[in-house]
Order: structure tokens, then C-alpha cells, then sequence
């Protein structure tokens, strides 16, 4: 009997061990796929955020490059006027400087407005400076030309030139040598800016 039982708890026993070992075994590969799919998933998941993360590097290299390009784009253009406005500061400045300078030009420019003035009266205010150089004659016969009723004034606001006005003061025409050198400037910008920078 003593052999029978040692038998059945053999047996037992053996079942038992297999039964641990199958269910060990059962849990270690339940574990190993388990391992297996969490690495696959790690796995896909860097190379996800490493996707992303070229895709942003490339997304910033492509703006910059576009932010270096604009900017060089802008500093060449900003060169290019500052050099267009420096040749004509030197060359159109200095000649409307030189030419409200001189009595005989602005005397001559003060008649052709004059002989185009549409307005009854007018109102002529000149620089201080050419107060010594415009004689008496040359005043009244500026007065006896004009068909309705004219004063001129000088100021010692007015640089060079003169400014002409109705004398109610709706409006001024300002015939200064700052004046013509903007104009003559905006007019030539285009052309010295062509001439100088051809492609």
C-alpha cells in the first residue's frame, strides 16, 4: 500500500510539475510576445516622433533659408536706394542749392508764376537772403505786372526761394530749393536706380 501511495503522490506530484511547468511556460511566452510587442511599439513609436522631428528640422531650414533670403533680398534693396539717394543728395542738392542762389534764376521764376497766377490777389513770401539781392525796380515792376493785388514779404523761415499764396492763406505754393531738389529726385530715382543697377 505504502508503494501505491508512493506511486500516486509520485504521480500527482509529476502532474502537478508538468501542469506548473506548462503554465510557467504558457506565462513566459505570453510574456516574451507581450515584451516583443511593446518593443514594436516603441519601436514605431521613435521612429514616428523621429519623422515628425525631421519634418519639423526640415520645415525650420526651409523658413530660415526663405527669413535669410528675404533679409538679404531687403539689404540689398535698402543698399541700392541708400546709394540711388546719395548720388542724387550730391548732384541734385547742391545745383538746386546753387541755383535759388542766384537772384536772376529765382527773379525769373517769381515772373513765370506770377504770369500764371489765376487768383485775384497773392501773397509772395521770400527768403531774407535775397532781400539785398532783389533791387526796388525789380519789386515794383513784379507789382505793376500782376493784375490784382500782391505784397511780398521776406522770412528768415524760407531757406532759399519763395512761397506763393492767395492772401486769405487757403493754400501756399512753395517754390524752395528743398522743393525742386525732392521733386527732381522722385522724378530720377527710377532712371539712376536703373542706370546704376542694371541686370
Amino acid at each position: 500500500m505504502s508503494d501505491q501511495l508512493q506511486d500516486l503522490l509520485s504521480k500527482v506530484y509529476e502532474e502537478g510539475v508538468a501542469k506548473a511547468n506548462a503554465e510557467a511556460e504558457k506565462i513566459l511566452e505570453e510574456a516574451k510576445a507581450e515584451a516583443k510587442k511593446l518593443i514594436e511599439d516603441a519601436k514605431k513609436e521613435a521612429e514616428a516622433q523621429i519623422k515628425t522631428a525631421e519634418q519639423k528640422a526640415e520645415e525650420i531650414k526651409k523658413n530660415t533659408e526663405g527669413d535669410l533670403k528675404m533679409a538679404g533680398n531687403h539689404s540689398i534693396s535698402a543698399l541700392k536706394q541708400k546709394i540711388t539717394d546719395l548720388i542724387l543728395q550730391v548732384n541734385v542738392d547742391q545745383a538746386s542749392k546753387e541755383s535759388f542762389q542766384d537772384p536772376d534764376f529765382v527773379k525769373k521764376l517769381i515772373m513765370e508764376v506770377v504770369a500764371g497766377w489765376k487768383a485775384k490777389d497773392a501773397g509772395i513770401l521770400l527768403s531774407e537772403k535775397l532781400q539785398q539781392k532783389l533791387d526796388e525796380a525789380f519789386l515794383a515792376s513784379l507789382k505793376e505786372s500782376f493784375k490784382g493785388k500782391l505784397t511780398v514779404d521776406f522770412s528768415p523761415q524760407i531757406k532759399a526761394g519763395f512761397t506763393i499764396s492767395p492772401l486769405d492763406g487757403s493754400y501756399k505754393l512753395s517754390f524752395t530749393d528743398e522743393d525742386f531738389a525732392e521733386l527732381f529726385k522722385n522724378y530720377l530715382r527710377p532712371r539712376t536706380a536703373k542706370i546704376l543697377f542694371a541686370d
